[in-house]
């Protein structure tokens, strides 16, 4: 004897299958549908889907609000200077450089709230930095 094997189904296939042999029991008296359809709450459903679209839409207009009256905070240099941009690994530094010929570096990182400056400790990357600041901006060329 054959194993029985079923004919692949589509999931619309599927679905009217199992919508139609729920319909058949309801007919036939075999399954009470009332728990089932006080279940089916679409309404609920729609309105809480409602309100949580006004909520997000008051969120967007306070974003909004915040975003335009925002004040953008700006660098200055207290003794004058200048600054350069390198970029390394895809990453973008910059060399503040004071009018005393003292100079220090800063990784600049974006994000949500704005542009964040970390200051460069590490003397190895501070050296590397040097170094490719002098052949990109100053072209490999002493003053």
């Amino acid at each position: 004897m054959t194993e029985y094997q079923p004919k692949p189904q589509t999931p619309e296939q599927v679905d009217e299958g199992l919508r139609n042999a729920f319909r058949q029991a309801i007919q036939d008296g075999v399954m009470d549908a009332t728990p089932y359809l006080k279940q089916m709450t679409f309404n609920t459903d729609i309105e809480k889907t409602e309100a949580e679209i006004k909520v997000l839409q008051k969120k967007l207009e306070l974003l909004k609000e915040i975003e335009t009256h925002k004040s953008q905070p700006k660098m200055t240099f207290d003794y004058g200077g200048k600054f350069e941009i390198v970029s390394y690994n895809d990453k973008e530094y910059l060399r503040l450089q004071f009018n005393d010929e003292s100079h220090t570096w800063f990784k600049r990182k974006h994000t949500v709230d704005g542009v964040v400056m970390f200051a460069i400790t590490d003397g190895e990357t501070r050296r590397l930095l040097e170094g490719l600041w002098f052949n990109e901006v100053k072209g490999g060329k002493y003053d």
